[in-house]
């Protein structure tokens, strides 16, 4: 009799536990979509804050290249007349 109300006792355990689990698992469902929309907009918005960020570090390496180029040719032109 004590087999048989533990085998019992077990397969209960073990029904309500994936009841549980059947349970949760539709509740994460919901949050993973709801996350998904919340990940798209915090993508976006990383997005527009990089590029507003290499905007003006774009712009000030193209000045810094033209200012060395200018830099350069000066130097080629004195040597030239030296």
């Amino acid at each position: 009799m004590t087999k048989k109300l533990m085998t019992y006792s077990a397969i209960i355990f073990f029904v309500a536990c994936a009841g549980l689990l059947a349970c949760s698992n539709s509740n994460e469902a919901q949050s993973a979509s709801q996350k998904g929309a919340i990940e798209k907009m915090t993508d976006k918005a990383a997005q527009n804050a990089i590029n507003r960020i290499r905007t003006p570090l774009d712009k000030a390496r193209t000045v810094a290249d033209q200012e060395e180029g200018r830099f350069t040719d000066m130097d080629e032109s004195l040597n030239d007349r030296q």
